[in-house]
């Protein structure tokens, strides 16, 4: 039986185009993962605002009033944001005027 020998010519073009496409694949994927984590990120953020403004609407529906500060918010809501993630401002001029609320999302600190 004789055996065949394989003259080696142009073995590394076929090797060349597979690793480009298993970068090209690799970074199209990292690249898709840090897109869906960046639009959690943002609609988090839309659902603390969305909260925080049904909260504050069903405070002055139940009493007349909206609430002095954002604890007394918390209080009587029962309103559970992560303040670890979220920075709340609440500023309001008087008891019959809407606050203005705004959420700002904070850093994340590295460890």
């Amino acid at each position: 039986m004789k055996r065949r020998k394989y003259i080696n010519r142009g073995s590394w073009i076929p090797l060349l185009l597979g690793l480009a496409l298993f970068a090209a694949v690799a970074v199209w994927m990292v690249r898709g993962v840090r897109e869906a984590g960046e639009v959690s990120d943002r609609e988090g953020l839309r659902m603390a605002e969305e909260a925080i403004n049904r909260a504050v609407v069903s405070c002055y529906a139940l009493e007349g009033v909206y609430p002095a500060n954002y604890q007394d918010l918390k209080a009587k809501s029962g309103l559970a944001i992560d303040e670890t993630k979220y920075a709340v401002f609440y500023d309001i001029f008087a008891s019959n005027i809407r606050p203005t609320v705004t959420v700002i999302q904070l850093a994340e600190v590295e460890p």
